[in-house]
């Protein structure tokens, strides 16, 4: 009676080892290939900044490639959309100016985390564009336009972290913070007013996945499979570490 008990125990504990032992060596999925060149990307800025007590609004469009998912690389056009008033807080005369500034960079972006929906990214612009002003003079306290000038090859250089939250696998909204910085202006006050912090609030578009969506779909949602098996491991390892 007693080896038939021994057997059935042994048999038993036996079935629960092999299931524990088929469950830890459960393959996870496999993880996404990064191709070289893994995708296209179209970008909307809309950046608020102050050009010293005046918010004003500098629009935006990227075009760019993505590599390794990992790297992107392309060209941005900006402009304001209007032109705003460009005078010092303690200047006090009878003459103002306003201003549009536009001008085009390259750009360089690295991204350092990321899943399958959130990313964050640091990113390099740097190219050149033209200030147009308008000036005023105030006659009877109205003010009249007297003349207008352009100050072109005005150097630009932008620093600036990134993030944004994919809505679909194909569009992402985020918004950043950076600072931009122009060289090549012999006029001190135009140089303060667009050398600033901004605020910036971006859509992306990301035509690569437009494209899995559309013929890929399987190699989405294998994508998908593994962001989500990789995250719950790492909480685990997180709730473990903390002993819960």
């Amino acid at each position: 009676m007693k080896h038939w008990f021994l057997l059935v125990a042994l048999v038993f504990l036996n079935s629960i080892l092999l299931g524990q032992l088929a469950i830890d060596t459960t393959p996870p999925p496999p993880k996404p290939k990064a191709g070289f060149l893994s995708n296209f990307i179209f970008q909307i800025d809309n950046r608020t900044e102050s050009y010293y007590d005046v918010r004003g609004r500098m629009n935006g469009i990227k075009l760019g490639v993505e590599f390794y998912k990992r790297f992107r690389t392309g060209f941005g056009f900006y402009q304001n959309n209007g032109f705003y008033r460009i005078e010092p807080p303690f200047r006090v005369d009878t003459a103002f100016r306003s201003a549009s500034f536009n001008y085009s960079t390259y750009f360089a972006e690295i991204v350092f985390l990321r899943n399958f929906r959130w990313e964050f990214s640091t990113i390099a612009q740097f190219g050149s564009g033209s200030i147009v002003v308008k000036n005023y003079d105030y006659i009877g306290g109205v003010p009249n336009f007297s003349r207008q000038d352009t100050v072109n090859n005005v150097g630009v250089f932008d620093i600036g972290l990134n993030g944004h939250f994919k809505v679909f696998p194909w569009l992402g909204l985020g918004s950043g913070v950076g600072v931009r910085y122009v060289n090549s202006i012999q006029d001190l006050e135009l140089k303060g007013a667009f050398r600033d912090t901004y605020i910036d609030f971006k859509l992306k578009i990301f035509l690569g996945y437009i494209y899995k969506g559309i013929f890929k779909p399987k190699a989405i949602q294998a994508e998908r499979d593994y962001y989500e098996w990789r995250e719950a491991k790492r909480w685990a390892s997180v709730k473990k570490l903390f002993g819960k």
